[in-house]
């Protein structure tokens, strides 16, 4: 019976690897769209990066978003059962492949990189 379990286990573990795509993935779909976008230089400097890539050193990250409750051009997104406010150095107008909001948080801080307006609407 521990075996059987073991197995399950590790069978879980792999399809959850395998489930698994993020904008680094070539055969997700607009892999090309999310290596091409960099950060706003005032927020490269604001953070003292190096490097410009909203993908290099970040990943998109799944969520829902809105605008602030004041109803002010300020956009928030839920991390951790809480509503974030997005950095306004971030937000980037161009539109996205799917006409959807994307963030990108640094991988290792947790810092938001870039954050693309929805054009479709919420």
């Amino acid at each position: 019976m521990k075996a059987f379990g073991r197995v399950l286990t590790t069978f879980g573990i792999l399809l959850l690897l395998s489930v698994r795509a993020d904008a680094h993935d070539p055969s997700m779909p607009h892999h090309e769209w999310f290596n091409k976008q960099e950060m706003n230089p005032t927020a490269q400097r604001r953070l003292g990066l190096p490097y410009n890539s909203c993908c290099s050193n970040g990943d998109v990250f799944k969520t829902r978003f809105r605008v602030g409750e004041d109803r002010s051009d300020q956009w928030q997104y839920l991390k951790d059962g809480e509503w974030k406010t997005i950095p306004p150095d971030i937000i980037k107008e161009s539109d996205t492949p799917d006409h959807t909001p994307v963030l990108f948080i640094n991988k290792a801080t947790g810092v938001e990189l870039c954050f693309f307006v929805p054009q479709g609407g919420l």
